[in-house]
């Protein structure tokens, strides 16, 4: 019985102080154009199987503005079974922010991302040919409603995702309903992105992975995004980051452009260190590139990951 409290407790547990190497893909924003990119998509998701990542992280929008109904929730359900691997799906504007609008079917996006959770979000796995635990937000904390937000740990580094989106983040001020919603749920997000950073604290991981679909930098620098409807969550992200001091990886989509850099960063004088230099951003490509990005991580160096952009051809 002890022995099996124990497993239970460490399932989050930190991996041994060994050098660790494996390799995630990511990708988002997929297939706006259904008859011209599907092909394509369907074509990526073969090269990334060929790959072998220990998992794939795909950061939202999974089609256009198109009909938000359930026929098209269950053609996607359908091609993230084509991964034959562990995937991990975050929710996207398109799938149910940007529902309201005319083009999408009208529908309330409140109930689509109920329906999301249903058809996703229904167990504490992945999806994919090979599901993998996850540890939900809806399943530990008082957050119960909030089932897309997971967090999982491989060889020493923690993962967790946000239903962070793009198109102001639900805040639309013009409806108190989805105001509401939008402050509801920005509020679980930060109570999940504090937590994963004690445990990675607490546990000495190696580095941690954050996984949203919403692009935060559209200002010069993260101080303008502090006043956006992203800025509580620049701000968390900083403190929890400085406060844990390892590497910090931040994937997303929205923007549709590949970007590593490092958006966080703020200097402090020419004979100081900046500050939140161990942040580092990824944006994945999106349409029209319909493309994947490979993430290696090599838990005995500083830096700790590796970008490779994965193509078709």
């Amino acid at each position: 019985m002890q022995r099996l409290l124990t497993l239970t407790i460490c399932l989050l547990c930190a991996a041994s102080s060994q050098a660790e190497r494996f390799a995630f893909v990511a990708l988002g924003d997929t297939a706006y154009d259904a008859a011209r990119d599907q092909p394509i998509y369907e074509a990526l998701i073969e090269t990334i199987n060929r790959s072998e990542p220990a998992f794939t992280i795909h950061v939202g929008d999974v089609w256009g503005l198109n009909h938000c109904g359930n026929a098209e929730i269950e053609e996607v359900a359908q091609t993230f079974r084509r991964f034959d691997h562990s995937l991990v799906y975050v929710p996207g504007d398109n799938e149910w922010t940007d529902c309201h609008f005319r083009l999408a079917g009208a529908f309330d996006p409140a109930e689509r991302l109920a329906r999301l959770r249903e058809v996703f979000f229904s167990e504490p796995v992945s999806l994919g040919a090979k599901p993998m635990p996850l540890i939900s937000q809806g399943r530990i904390s008082p957050y119960a409603t909030y089932t897309e937000n997971v967090r999982w740990q491989e060889h020493g580094v923690l993962f967790f995702t946000m239903n962070v989106t793009g198109s102001g983040n639900g805040y639309r001020y013009d409806d108190s309903k989805a105001l509401l919603e939008a402050q509801e749920r920005n509020a679980a997000n930060v109570a999940w992105l504090r937590d994963s950073f004690r445990i990675a604290r607490d546990n000495a991981y190696k580095g941690v992975v954050i996984a949203v679909h919403a692009e935060m930098f559209r200002g010069d620098s993260a101080q303008e995004s502090f006043r956006g409807p992203h800025g509580i969550i620049v701000r968390e992200i900083q403190i929890a980051s400085e406060r844990y001091g390892g590497p910090v990886l931040l994937v997303h989509g929205d923007y549709h452009e590949f970007i590593v850099d490092r958006p966080f960063i703020e200097s402090q004088g020419e004979l100081d260190l900046p500050r939140y230099a161990n942040i580092t951003r990824l944006q994945v490509f999106g349409a029209a590139e319909v493309r994947a990005v490979q993430v290696s991580v090599d838990t005995d160096t500083p830096w700790l990951f590796g970008f490779e952009p994965l193509y078709n051809e």
